[in-house]
């Protein structure tokens, strides 16, 4: 038998606003040292020679989901686009020195793993201004999180300035030959 709950006018009310002081409140919480939050960033940003035209953007590249952040945008589309872009630069470099596709891949792999991507990421200072919630098993996570930080600012670069600095940037900092 099928049951139905019904909520009465009253308790809906009460659920909304609860609902809606919780959002506020995690957004508020979010902002309340944005200022300095931002000049971190924009230090680390141009300790690595290169600045982005949007703040907003540099911000989004280091905010993990896991981070309590109200209303901002994370950076998983960026991460997400900078992998993208990782893969095909690396692919690129590759093409003519490798002879089949298995060692293609495997090259692309071994060059973008999660520990090297986390390694030039903590090297850069990436950490310091990386906004995340760590969970109870902090040190494997940091490095992952680490890893699609770096791949978020490489996909910010990318998204920013465009296929050149992006290039430039990879060939600079991570990806050496």
């Amino acid at each position: 038998m099928l049951r139905l709950t019904v909520l009465k006018p009253a308790r809906l009310a009460t659920t909304n606003i609860t609902r809606c002081i919780n959002y506020e409140s995690r957004a508020f919480l979010s902002t309340k040292n944005s200022n300095q939050d931002a000049q971190k960033i924009a230090q680390v940003y141009e300790r690595l020679g290169f600045g982005l035209s949007d703040s907003n953007l540099m911000t989004q590249a280091v905010t993990h989901k896991s981070f309590a952040h109200g209303s901002l945008p994370t950076n998983e589309k960026l991460s997400y686009l900078g992998r993208q872009f990782l893969e095909m630069h690396v692919a690129e470099k590759n093409w003519d020195r490798v002879k089949s596709n298995k060692t293609l891949k495997a090259n692309i792999s071994h060059s973008l793993g999660s520990e090297k991507l986390a390694k030039v990421a903590k090297s850069m200072g990436i950490n310091e201004v990386m906004r995340w919630k760590p969970n109870s098993s902090a040190a494997s996570g940091e490095a992952t999180v680490l890893a699609q930080t770096m791949e978020a600012i490489v996909g910010a670069v990318y998204h920013d300035k465009g296929s050149k600095a992006a290039r430039e940037f990879v060939t600079k900092h991570i990806y050496t030959y």
